[in-house]
């Protein structure tokens, strides 16, 4: 076994064979300490990363830096720590802030309350595909995967939905261009206001609330207090973040297998029932939130290793994921695969608390395309994923064409 390794795992030619990369360290040493970056542990195969995952006390999320127990707490949105990032007010918390919060917005992300929206979802999928079905041509990230989650995110909040342009440039901005782009840069410099806007959404929920989840959350008593306008300005940040850019990267990163896959896509046309099996298959071999870091809150056994307390550790989804100790023929996509126990929405108090949301709208939308766009051909040349970012993996833009169709004639969703 490996003592430590002294790679950067933010260089370019490491990102683009990554896979293969994590899988030699799956082999060599899954557990291991890497010296780069202020030296951090990384984690990598399936059993590893669930032992992390399940406990929260021993490797907390929360960023909090001069924290009373003498630990800096890295939080999770990797290693370095981009110096811009906000906290994340929902998913770097811990301890009773944390599981009063997650009963607050529960009854908004259950199985029944996301069932209930069904219908909402398809007439909204339905709508924008009419909007391109005519031309027999159009972007399925740009014009469908990112609308459809961003204005089922936004009425969720209680936020205008014919905002959600605004807010999808921007996240997807910071996700999807290296620092070095005048996008990325552009949406940096829009932090403060962005933050500024959230803020005023909850001091106008406040003021007025209704049935909408911001509502609740400025509202509730949270570890026995009602949270600030700022601190409920970072719970929404992270919320409209996460419906945005996680949904729309697993949904492009199916309809691209699908795309590029013709007997996979014929046998869903065919056989519409297997497309959950596909979803959870999607989640577990491109994993949209390909990993965090975590801080340890004590010396603590992993994998053999012995990791100290207020040792950074960085876990990888997707390298779980990929790890064939748990799946059979792991590096290939089995759209009919019968046990699939991914990480992708990771384990424990801190699992997504959007998994119901984003499985149902990324059913409902896959099956839409499959159904009006069924022999939809992606332009290759136009095509572009996330540029080297170990945090997410998505699409930027896939241009298609496809046989012209008719408008179904829902009604304007936003009329």
């Amino acid at each position: 076994m490996t003592d430590s390794i002294d790679l950067d795992h933010h260089d370019r030619a490491w990102i683009a064979d990554r896979h293969a990369n994590y899988a030699e360290l799956r082999g060599k040493c899954p557990v291991v300490f890497n010296e780069q970056h202020g030296g951090f542990w990384m984690v990598t195969d399936y059993a590893s990363v669930a032992a992390v995952a399940r406990d929260n006390e021993t490797f907390a999320h929360k960023y909090e830096l001069g924290a009373e127990d003498g630990i800096d707490y890295h939080g999770i949105c990797g290693v370095p720590r981009n110096p811009t990032t906000p906290r994340m007010g929902v998913s770097e918390i811990d301890g009773p802030e944390h599981a009063d919060l997650r009963r607050v917005l529960n009854p908004y992300m259950v199985t029944k309350a996301v069932e209930a929206s069904r219908e909402r979802i398809a007439h909204i999928s339905t709508w924008f595909l009419d909007e391109m079905i005519e031309a027999g041509e159009g972007d399925l990230i740009l014009d469908y995967a990112t609308p459809v989650p961003g204005v089922m995110t936004l009425e969720m909040m209680g936020m205008p939905s014919t905002n959600w342009r605004y807010y999808a440039d921007f996240f997807h901005a910071t996700s999807s261009f290296k620092p070095s782009d005048p996008e990325f840069q552009d949406a940096v410099s829009r932090i403060g206001d962005m933050w500024g806007e959230l803020a005023d959404i909850a001091r106008s929920r406040r003021a007025n609330p209704g049935d909408d989840l911001t509502s609740a959350i400025v509202t509730s008593e949270i570890d026995g207090r009602v949270l600030t306008d700022e601190e409920v300005a970072g719970i929404l940040w992270n919320l409209v973040a996460g419906g945005l850019d996680t949904t729309t990267s697993l949904v492009g990163w199916g309809l691209h297998h699908l795309g590029t896959n013709p007997d996979d896509r014929a046998r869903l046309i065919a056989d519409p029932a297997l497309i959950p099996s596909a979803v959870e298959e999607f989640l577990r071999y491109y994993s949209p939130s390909e990993s965090l870091t975590r801080t340890a809150t004590r010396d603590v056994e992993l994998g053999g290793r012995q990791i100290k307390r207020g040792d950074v550790v960085f876990i990888s989804w997707v390298s779980a994921n990929r790890d064939s100790a748990m799946f059979d023929d792991a590096d290939r996509v089995q759209i009919d695969r019968a046990e699939n126990k991914h990480l992708a929405f990771g384990l424990g108090g801190h699992r997504c608390i959007g998994s119901s949301i984003a499985r149902l709208e990324s059913e409902l939308m896959i099956a839409d395309v499959l159904t009006r766009l069924p022999d939809y051909e992606i332009d290759p040349d136009r095509f572009r994923s996330y540029p080297g970012n170990l945090l997410m993996t998505g699409v930027v833009t896939m241009p298609v064409r496809f046989s012209p169709g008719v408008r179904s004639g829902v009604a304007d969703p936003f009329s």
